[in-house]
């Protein structure tokens, strides 16, 4: 009697070491597909407080499912109108990285995502969105590297993770492109005029930074910190770059501007007529969002135009926008402004 209990304990043992991986199994299976359910379908109202995150966003063909933007994006952004069309008006404003976010204002959108810029005050409007079931993506990607993760990451949380990688992959083809030609190239120095003018730059801290020497060039500002920085005129003639860019944004620091300063003609950009404007009109590429891409290949060409000879930027310009946009660069009412 013993020796038949002793066999069915040891059958019943069997049974459930069997069993047992089997439900977990069925668990972990379970929790993998609500997952994957909630990432893609959940996901039909979109709130950005930072205008590089509505640049992926837009990107990521997510126009129509974007109705809270930055301070300013509504009426600033050409490439907004364009896509949003008649339905721009709808747009509301819910603060910006800069001036703090309004959690009333986004609140009162019930979204379902917000993407957001780290600040100090970060964890206390995610937990007050999150309090509310909302999803927060906090972005900031000052590299090339970063832009790619942050791509990915807002991808999934859009449920559209497939578009993503397909933009990341079309991002390290560009790259991969650029640095191939240039390599062997002697470098040019390059000066970037900042937001506050010709005398502002930006330290080997900021995107633009990692831009120039993608596309070849060296930084004369690489040894600054921070973000944007003030410099004298004395530091810029000693610098004394090949190149000056100045972004579209920059106050007083348009290209005209710079080549009819008097204090700083001497320096061999402005005796050469190599100052230029990094384009475009609808939006900045040198900002880090998807199309600064378009602005590594318009740089790597405006430096070394021989070696870019195959490089065409309008019709770059045209594929990349009617690929992740859903409209050409033309159609988007896109203008190279580079000189």
């Amino acid at each position: 009697m013993r020796e038949i209990m002793k066999n069915s304990i040891s059958k019943l043992l069997i049974m459930l070491i069997m069993i047992i991986p089997l439900v977990l199994l069925g668990c972990e299976s379970d929790q993998g597909y609500n997952s994957s359910e909630t990432e893609s379908s959940d996901i039909n109202k979109i709130v950005t407080t930072y205008r590089p995150a509505t640049d992926l966003v837009l990107a990521l063909g997510g126009a129509d499912k974007l109705i809270g933007v930055e301070d300013g994006a509504s009426g600033g952004l050409d490439l907004i109108k364009s896509l949003k069309g008649e339905s721009i008006s709808e747009l509301v404003e819910v603060g910006s990285k800069k001036n703090g976010i309004n959690i009333e204002a986004v609140l009162s959108l019930d979204p379902d995502l917000v993407i957001i810029y780290p600040t100090e005050e970060d964890d206390e409007t995610v937990e007050k969105l999150e309090a509310q079931n909302i999803k927060v993506v906090s972005i900031n990607p000052e590299s090339v590297d970063l832009l790619k993760d942050e791509i990915i990451n807002v991808g999934k949380a859009m449920g559209v993770e497939e578009k993503a990688n397909e933009l990341v992959k079309y991002y390290n083809d560009k790259i991969k492109y650029v640095q191939e030609t240039v390599n062997s190239l002697e470098k040019k120095k390059i000066y970037i005029a900042g937001s506050r003018g010709v005398l502002s730059t930006v330290s080997s801290s900021m995107y633009q930074h990692e831009m120039i020497e993608v596309a070849g060039g060296i930084n004369v500002a690489a040894d600054l910190k921070g973000g944007s920085n003030d410099v004298t005129v004395e530091q810029l003639l000693t610098w004394n770059p090949d190149v000056i860019f100045s972004v579209m944004y920059s106050e007083g620091g348009s290209h005209e501007d710079i080549k009819s300063d008097e204090k700083i003609k001497s320096i061999n950009a402005i005796k050469n007529n190599d100052v230029y404007q990094i384009p475009s009109n609808i939006s900045s590429w040198d900002m880090p969002q998807p199309s600064s891409i378009l602005g590594i290949l318009w740089i790597g060409k405006t430096l070394y135009p021989e070696e870019f000879s195959d490089l065409d930027i309008d019709k770059e310009a045209n594929e990349f926008y009617s690929k992740f946009y859903g409209k050409s660069f033309e159609d988007l009412g896109g203008k190279l402004e580079s000189e």
